[in-house]
């Protein structure tokens, strides 16, 4: 059944169920002209959106609906993580096409809800209407911090460590090899389907009193420059620190291509990178999934890489941009 055949209207009613998850926080949620909600006391109110786009952002060659869903969540859940938040509501909107099967929409609502009730968020309301071009999805997402501690991108500071958690390039890995319709690299293949946010990690380094954070969606080399840029301050990198994964040997091998390149500029992983003091490293250390990868130094706002054999290597703020070439 399409769009067109059900009507916007209809189409709200019958996706209205299972949208609230923490009802403490909720004192009228979808069926109002507004979403009214109670903010926690004593904490520092977080707001962000992210939009994806048919054909830019997904494409269902690569992912089904439901992922399409799930990782749009994610996209939006990590900028949480980024300033070691908790997640709270969302509100959402739809562009799409009157032919579009009601099954696609479905599906990708259900991998939305599904993220949702993993991190107990209230699906407040949002928006749905026509469209003559491809489906459009955003999600703006509300969070919270205790008063004064979220972490920005602005805080890292001469001596710092530099870390990062889990693998990066993990995506750009799967992405790659359902482009080129690769058998195996299972893992990476659901690592760009179904990348998950970094919420837990976010919380507890905030909780350890690191001194600032970027999620990483636009590639290493990007949020990097990010925080170099934001905090006045320079960045070096030890290429062969970077944890990536086998799977992205396996690729980059049989592309004849730079496996660093997919940590650096690929993008979409949505791990966290961040910077701390010396002294947090043993307690760090003790944190599944953490790698140091470099210092924060004094100097001009740049990154530099120190590759295997010593190469001093200017990390240019590139990875996936909408308007530029990268």
């Amino acid at each position: 059944m399409q769009l067109k055949d059900v009507g916007e209207f209809n189409f709200i009613r019958h996706i209205q169920n299972d949208t609230i998850h923490d009802s403490s926080t909720v004192i009228t949620g979808i069926g109002d002209d507004c979403a009214v909600y109670r903010a926690t006391d004593e904490t520092d109110q977080l707001i962000s959106t992210d939009t994806m786009v048919e054909g830019i952002h997904f494409s269902f060659r690569y992912m089904k609906p439901y992922d399409v869903g799930y990782r749009l969540m994610t996209a939006n859940l990590s900028d949480i993580a980024a300033m070691g938040g908790t997640p709270r509501q969302i509100v959402l909107s739809v562009a799409a096409p009157e032919y579009v099967d009601t099954v696609i929409l479905d599906e990708i609502y259900r991998g939305i809800k599904a993220q949702c009730a993993r991190y107990h968020l209230n699906i407040l309301g949002g928006d749905t209407v026509r469209t003559e071009g491809p489906m459009v999805w955003t999600v703006t997402i509300i969070g919270e911090v205790p008063t004064g501690t979220a972490i920005m991108r602005s805080g890292a500071q001469v001596g710092d460590i530099v870390g990062i958690t889990n693998y990066v390039g993990y995506a750009a890995t799967g992405l790659g090899a359902l482009s080129y319709n690769l058998d195996g690299y299972a893992m990476t293949k659901v690592g760009h389907q179904r990348p998950d946010p970094q919420i837990e990690l976010g919380q507890q380094l905030r909780q350890l009193g690191i001194h600032s954070m970027n999620d990483i969606s636009d590639g290493l080399g990007s949020e990097l420059n990010e925080i170099a840029s934001a905090s006045n301050v320079s960045i070096v990198i030890e290429e062969k620190a970077i944890p990536l994964h086998e799977e992205t040997y396996e690729l980059a091998k049989y592309l004849q291509t730079n496996p660093v390149d997919y940590a650096l500029y690929g993008g979409e992983d949505f791990q966290l990178v961040f910077t701390a003091p010396k002294a947090l490293i043993p307690k760090l250390e003790s944190l599944s999934g953490i790698t140091i990868i470099g210092e924060v130094i004094s100097g001009p706002c740049h990154v530099q890489m120190v590759t295997p054999d010593k190469t001093i290597k200017t990390i240019e703020a590139k990875g996936y941009n909408h308007f530029h070439e990268s």
